[in-house]
């Protein structure tokens, strides 16, 4: 496994991601003052922001079934658990966007190769333990 974000298992094959990148920061408010440079007050952390780009070949490895669960996981809205193949918890994110380009389609319109990005923001913990089984009930049934 290279990553689990919430019930969908990342791996090398049928859904992969060959690449991730992250941000993390700090956000300034700035002040208007008269004859020097804008002075900023530092007003607390930055969204921490994680991309996932990976490549499918869905008649070879298979990978649109769990495409599709990852575009109905971004549909709900709910917070997602990143968790990296190492065990290491990044997490709780709510997935932004889900960008998906397919090249060389067959003859019933799916790509043979598919470019998938996942954008993801870091976001507090889900409000309630209700919430929580909701969420994991709509992810198996």
């Amino acid at each position: 496994m290279l990553y689990q974000l919430g019930g969908l298992q990342i791996s090398v094959a049928p859904f992969n991601v060959h690449e991730i990148s992250g941000e993390v920061g700090a956000d300034f408010a700035a002040k208007d003052v008269m004859g020097v440079p804008r002075p900023r007050e530092f007003t607390g952390e930055a969204d921490e922001k994680h991309s996932l780009s990976g490549r499918l070949f869905p008649f070879r490895l298979g990978g649109l079934d769990e495409l599709e669960t990852l575009e109905a996981m971004a549909r709900s809205g709910a917070p997602q658990i990143l968790v990296r193949g190492d065990g290491r918890n990044m997490g709780w994110h709510l997935i932004e966007k889900v960008k998906r380009k397919e090249t060389y389609l067959a003859g019933n319109g799916i790509g043979r190769q598919i470019e998938v990005e996942i954008e993801l923001v870091a976001s507090p913990l889900p409000a309630s333990p209700a919430s929580m089984l909701s969420l994991l009930f709509s992810l198996f049934g």
